[in-house]
């Protein structure tokens, strides 16, 4: 397992690439989409501030608050996730729907400072995660039980895993501007 500080330093590290990479996208290249299947540019970064704030960050605010359960187990999805350190290298295909499908955010500038208060947010979280006890834990749908301290980790595995996505959309954009 690692620290709070080395999975924070990294975090940062990944937000800063994530803030970096808006400079190259037009707005077009922002909602563009594959497929109607598929994530645009802007729903994966809707996806990554959205849930990181009003889920993730959620979640360890319940833990440290104790509002969770200090008997919950891991799934073996979540055992593996935490032993290796991150997601496994696959696609995750969730259904469309109202409540999971991220929206198109309003504009890249939107985003920009949805991930610049991000990280005041969760430099905040390790500070509180860093200094609590609680053992308490709350239910992620895939991983199982997590407490505060994996949950914090779990946002900067979160943010990695998505930089294969951003990967494949930039190969997108590219393969089309090639063609037109």
């Amino acid at each position: 397992m690692k620290s709070i500080e080395t999975r924070l330093a990294s975090f940062e590290m990944l937000a800063g690439h994530y803030l970096a990479s808006l400079e190259k996208y037009s707005a077009n290249d922002f909602a563009r989409k594959a497929d109607a299947a598929t994530w645009s540019m802007g729903q994966m970064y809707g996806h990554l501030v959205v849930g990181t704030r009003f889920y993730h960050l959620k979640q360890i605010a319940e833990c440290l608050d104790q509002r969770g359960t200090i008997n919950g187990k891991k799934k073996l999805p979540g055992t593996l996730s935490f032993l290796f350190g991150s997601f496994p290298p696959i696609r995750v295909k969730v259904p469309p729907s109202e409540t999971y499908t991220p929206k198109q955010p309003e504009s890249i500038e939107a985003i920009k400072f949805g991930l610049e208060s991000l990280v005041v947010a969760v430099r905040e979280a390790a500070q509180k995660v860093s200094s609590s006890t609680s053992r308490h834990k709350t239910l992620h749908p895939a991983f199982g039980y997590l407490d505060a301290r994996e949950w914090f980790e779990l946002i900067e595995m979160h943010f990695r895993h998505h930089l294969r996505q951003q990967r494949r959309l930039e190969r997108l954009f590219a393969a089309r501007n090639l063609g037109s």
